[in-house]
């Protein structure tokens, strides 16, 4: 192998190849350049022809021909000995790793992204969609690199992929086709498309923004066989050569923020997939920068969402910076009101370092000559101090006692005590930890199955279960969005619009999950219908849970649930319960 590294490294022709990318001047030997790997603007890229070999003198970034093609399209050094090999008639003992899909599903999303953009631009709807994003101020090739689309109507996307031989499987775990009512349907109807891709440059997913005032205003590709949100951020791929240049990345929360940051000139930019960051977004991009900055929405929820975000990057050893913008608006909305040089003039007058932010953000509602407030900004301070240096802990020592007007040794011991006491919150990944027989959790989805295929028979089913037994406390929450949320507005069963009514609720990445896995299993896909002596016998099996699952554990669920209609309807319960026993004891 080695032998054939010297041979693709001899052959090639660096100036060549690094002229297809960079602009390169002759001084003498060697050729000059800007250097792509770092924000150049005096030329310190050198080519050595005669050594077949390129050297930055700024930032040191330096190799032979597969070194520079490994880093300026950012592939693996596989990748980079394959592509440069095949030119050269070179063979190689590996497969040549490229960008194209290498699945079927692959294939699938990229012939609809294809499909997508052709839609925008060659179609009657597209007219009204192009109309909307002209409105928000994208340029024609801001549209392009973001290969904006719009989703058809009537069924459009199954048709294409059948008429190109994908089998139903297929387009399903793609998950850009469902299974409804024993009919193949398309995912997306009439929307605006963001293609997500994954950090091969591979279109994994898509974002469907409605057109017009429909609800809900924008959905993701349900977790399929390639697309898993908690893993992949939108636009990473195609900003990584700019966040190379730029030494860190920018992140925002929605689409649009990210968009209107690129056309601002900031193309080190990228946006979460309407989810919490996790620790594997920060350890994915700690592979390719060591500073972000946390561009979030400006109201209250931006805030909280950035202090959760901080929380995640203190796991990694990246510089943490946060944008501030006044008024509550979001990133996009500042963009458009203010224009590109007030935007621009936020990343130089409005960051603030990770502790300034939390600080600040804590103490601005806080009335600090009220003890409680005063203790709540002790305890925030507390929290930030974890993992800080000596000197940071002790700057806001002394910034905590002139706000609170107390002595910075007062709090010294009370502060940093609890310091070293606490412990930083690592994301957990929730597994189910099933405390029941497995007959009690299958029973309980198939019912849910029921409820989805019918109505009525969902409000017999509820009326059976209501609150007094419940099984899995998400299966719990699926029934209860399902009947007093979507039932009250739809008559039939649509498996978009209930997982867009899933997404909006809050901490819902376990529930959507479970539906997820019910969405897959056999009983639904195939669009079986239970008979009426199944349901009958499911729900004894669920009711019997009762013997399993008591009073007490019944109140705990109460104190874990945080949505207020849900806990307002097992407060109800557990009253209920009260009674029975006050009943009995009189």
């Amino acid at each position: 192998m080695r032998k054939v590294i010297d041979e693709i490294n001899n052959k090639t022709d660096i100036v060549a190849l690094v002229s297809s990318y960079v602009k390169l001047e002759r001084r003498g030997k060697n050729y000059f350049g800007l250097c792509p790997f770092h924000d150049d603007s005096d030329p310190s890229m050198s080519v050595n022809p005669e050594m077949n070999f390129f050297k930055c003198f700024s930032c040191g970034v330096g190799g032979g021909p597969i070194k520079f093609y490994q880093e300026i399209n950012h592939v693996t050094f596989n990748q980079a000995v394959a592509a440069l090999a095949e030119p050269l008639g070179i063979k190689v003992n590996f497969k040549k790793a490229n960008t194209r899909p290498s699945l079927p599903e692959h294939e699938i999303l990229e012939e609809v992204n294809k499909f997508y953009q052709y839609t925008l631009k060659n179609s009657k709807l597209g007219v009204a969609a192009l109309n909307y994003l002209k409105e928000r101020k994208l340029k024609d090739e801001t549209i392009n690199h973001f290969q904006i689309g719009l989703s058809p109507k009537n069924n459009a996307i199954y048709k294409l992929l059948k008429k190109k031989n994908f089998t139903e499987e297929e387009m399903l775990n793609s998950g850009i086709v469902n299974l409804r009512d024993n009919e193949y349907k398309d995912f997306f109807n009439e929307r605006i498309m963001f293609p997500i891709t994954n950090i091969d440059g591979r279109v994994v997913g898509f974002s469907g923004r409605a057109l017009g005032d429909k609800s809900p205003k924008y959905y993701n590709s349900a977790d399929s066989k390639i697309f898993n949100k908690s893993e992949v951020l939108y636009h990473l791929y195609e900003a990584l050569g700019d966040i190379r240049k730029q030494g860190y990345v920018i992140i925002h929360e929605g689409f649009f923020d990210c968009i209107s940051s690129y056309e601002a000139g900031l193309k080190n930019t990228i946006a979460t997939m309407g989810t919490a960051l996790t620790i594997n977004h920060a350890k994915l991009l700690e592979n390719y920068t060591d500073r972000v900055i946390l561009a979030f929405d400006g109201d209250n929820a931006g805030v909280n969402a950035a202090i959760k975000a901080i929380e995640v990057f203190k796991e990694t050893k990246m510089r943490i910076d946060v944008l501030k913008i006044k008024e509550g608006l979001d990133p996009d909305d500042y963009y458009q009101t203010y224009g590109k040089e007030k935007y621009l003039k936020l990343y130089k007058s409005e960051l603030k370092d990770q502790y300034e932010f939390i600080y600040n953000a804590t103490k601005e509602h806080l009335n600090l000559k009220n003890t409680n407030d005063a203790s709540i900004l002790k305890g925030a301070t507390r929290d930030m101090l974890v993992g800080a240096s000596q000197s940071v802990k002790e700057l806001y020592l002394k910034r905590l006692s002139e706000d609170l007007n107390v002595s910075v040794s007062s709090l010294t011991n009370e502060i940093l005590r609890g310091v070293k006491k606490a412990v930083i919150k690592k994301e957990v990944v929730k597994k189910d930890k099933s405390t029941l027989p497995p007959k009690y959790y299958i029973a309980e989805r198939q019912l849910l199955i029921s409820m989805f295929r019918d109505k009525g028979l969902a409000s017999k089913i509820e009326q059976e279960l209501g609150s007094s037994y419940v099984c899995d406390i998400r299966a719990f929450r699926l029934r209860t969005i399902l009947q007093y949320k979507y039932y009250t507005e739809h008559d039939s069963f649509d498996e978009e619009i209930f997982t867009a009514l899933v997404k909006e609720e809050e901490n819902s990445d376990e529930v959507l999950a479970l539906l997820n896995e019910i969405y897959q299993s056999i009983d639904y896909k195939q669009g079986f219908i239970f008979e009426e002596k199944d349901i009958e016998q499911q729900i004894k099996i669920v009711k019997d849970v009762v013997n399993k699952k008591g009073y007490l554990e019944l109140k705990e669920e109460i104190q874990k649930e945080e949505e207020s209609y849900q806990k307002t309807i097992l407060i109800e319960k557990l009253k209920e319960e009260k009674m029975k026993k006050l009943g009995k004891k009189n």
